[in-house]
């Protein structure tokens, strides 16, 4: 289920990191651990940096598996401790991944869904097609 996006967290430019990726499998390792890097130098741990770290797991890993490249991941710190997450990607791929048994995938944005506060997908500024975020609460 897509959320249509409300708005999105103030964030200051010293409280925003983005990182580029490679459109490839060892992508969603290298992005949980520059979010975890990037958790700990904002001081954010435990249940709430898990859950970040799950959030920005998930959404790269669709944007690796459904979408074309380019994929740049954000994160960002809100008012109140907030937690943004962004990945932006190249848009739908033309073809679906082959040779998953359909109970193996399907369950990401669910989690997303559950975790963050609020969330969504739209269109992303070029050289990226689609935008998919969340929020989640402050720590």
């Amino acid at each position: 289920m897509t959320i249509a996006p409300l708005s999105r967290p103030a964030l200051s430019p010293s409280r925003h990191t983005s990182l580029d990726l490679a459109h490839h499998p060892r992508s969603c390792a290298l992005a949980r651990q520059w979010a975890s890097g990037v958790l700990t130098q904002w001081a954010t741990a435990g249940e709430a940096a898990d859950d970040v770290l799950l959030v920005v797991s998930e959404l790269v890993t669709n944007a690796v598996q459904h979408a074309c490249g380019p994929i740049r991941a954000c994160l960002g710190l809100g008012a109140g401790g907030s937690l943004h997450v962004q990945v932006d990607d190249g848009g739908p791929a033309v073809t679906a991944p082959a040779g998953h048994a359909p109970d193996e995938h399907g369950r990401g944005l669910a989690i997303v869904e559950c975790l963050a506060a609020r969330h969504g997908q739209d269109e992303a500024p070029r050289p990226y097609r689609t935008r998919s975020w969340a929020t989640l609460a402050g720590r």
